[in-house]
């Protein structure tokens, strides 16, 4: 006989827009193995983009959220006053009462939290009601992006009340264990997509919208708009690339949050003050992400910091379409570098240079099918909903 539904305890806090761990949640909801085998409760926001979008798949929400003081303290590359810190650890008891009623009310078996604020209410939720509490892992605890008093109460926390920590990347599993986190407690469960969603769109719609004529090189970087994923270099690289008399165009795909709306103002200004208005262009949210990548000729990731995992690299390669990524955190469990694309050192502009070069060559048209053959492998969400569903029964 098959297993009896596994009641699950979803807990996401994020209110505003739909981050990479956002969409990782929906794509897993929306599987169809999810809902034979989970009875899940959403704890999220009320109204959020992610509630509707829960909602409209059918599963039932129950309200949870954080007040401004927790909300909007941002720990990721920021340094935050004590009073700030004293107001977020009030709102987070507060936001922990709340979800404490919310269990009581669901009676799940096993509680999954999303993100970093979230892992600390629902562990404490957890503990006090024997439940085990699952940690989904979307950063790297690293010094890279978390001060050290961030981390060591992390470390703390997670190992007072985490019963499993599941980052994204055996890099992100690595920096867990290098600050202090038992490495029994982490298992690696790398992301995947939906295939039949990424299939190659012939029409490269983003080619027309861009008004490009045949044959012209289309690169893009797809992504949140902030300093560490290098937006700035990439502008850098297309200077570069147009001062040797290469033809092509560069798209920036993606969009800042709030605290890097000066970044992106930044990085317009240097566009202008280079004279590519023509050759570096934004473009606006595609809702088709399938079809903005068919359109591309290469995709260009130029983080300067280590990646989590790199979502859009093997969406990338399940479309056919070549990749040039910087080698840094979890990169590397995508792409082989000469095989299924290339992978240059963070920021090493002579490298990139010669990495475009090769992917526009012949040597992409064995690069294509080894990358499709690579993301049908081991990045379907048919393996991640088996792993997860392996972690939380177990």
């Amino acid at each position: 006989m098959p297993p009896a539904p596994l009641r699950v305890l979803l807990v996401d806090h994020v209110s505003k827009v739909l981050g990479g761990a956002e969409v990782n949640v929906l794509e897993l909801l929306a599987h169809p193995a999810v809902r034979s085998n989970w009875d899940v409760h959403v704890a999220c926001a009320p109204g959020s983009p992610l509630a509707e979008k829960v909602a409209a798949l059918g599963w039932p929400i129950v309200p949870h959220q954080f007040g401004d003081a927790l909300n909007e303290l941002r720990v990721v590359g920021r340094r935050f006053s004590p009073l700030a810190k004293l107001r977020g650890w009030q709102e987070l008891r507060r936001a922990t009462q709340r979800l404490q009623t919310t269990v009581a009310t669901v009676r799940p078996q096993v509680i999954l939290s999303c993100t970093n604020k979230d892992h600390f209410a629902a562990g404490s939720v957890a503990r006090s009601a024997g439940l085990p509490s699952i940690w989904w892992i979307n950063d790297i605890l690293s010094a890279d992006f978390f001060g050290w008093p961030v981390r060591r109460i992390f470390v703390r926390q997670a190992r007072r009340l985490a019963t499993r920590l599941t980052p994204v990347s055996d890099f992100g599993r690595a920096a867990l264990i290098a600050e202090g986190v038992p490495s029994e407690r982490c298992t690696t469960i790398h992301n995947g997509i939906p295939l039949e969603r990424y299939q190659r769109n012939a029409t490269q719609p983003l080619r027309t919208e861009l008004g490009l004529t045949p044959g012209e090189p289309l690169f893009g970087l797809v992504g949140r708009i902030t300093p560490w994923k290098g937006q700035d270099f990439y502008v850098q690289l297309a200077a570069e690339w147009v001062r040797r008399g290469h033809p092509g165009v560069f798209v920036i795909i993606g969009r800042a949050f709030n605290e890097d709306a000066a970044f992106e103002q930044s990085v317009r200004a240097d566009i202008q003050a280079r004279g590519l208005a023509g050759r570096v262009r934004f473009v606006s949210f595609q809702p088709d992400v399938a079809a903005a990548l068919s359109s591309l000729d290469v995709l260009v990731h130029t983080s300067t910091k280590p990646e989590p995992f790199g979502r859009v690299l093997i969406e990338a390669m399940a479309v056919g379409t070549p990749v040039v990524a910087a080698r840094g955190g979890g990169t590397p469990e995508i792409v082989t570098d000469a095989r299924t694309g290339r992978l240059v050192p963070p920021r090493d502009l002579p490298g990139y240079l010669q990495a475009l070069e090769d992917a526009l060559s012949p040597r992409r048209e064995a690069w294509i099918p080894a990358a499709r053959a690579e993301v049908r492998q081991r990045f379907s969400l048919d393996r991640v909903v088996a792993d997860f569903d392996r972690v939380l029964r177990g």
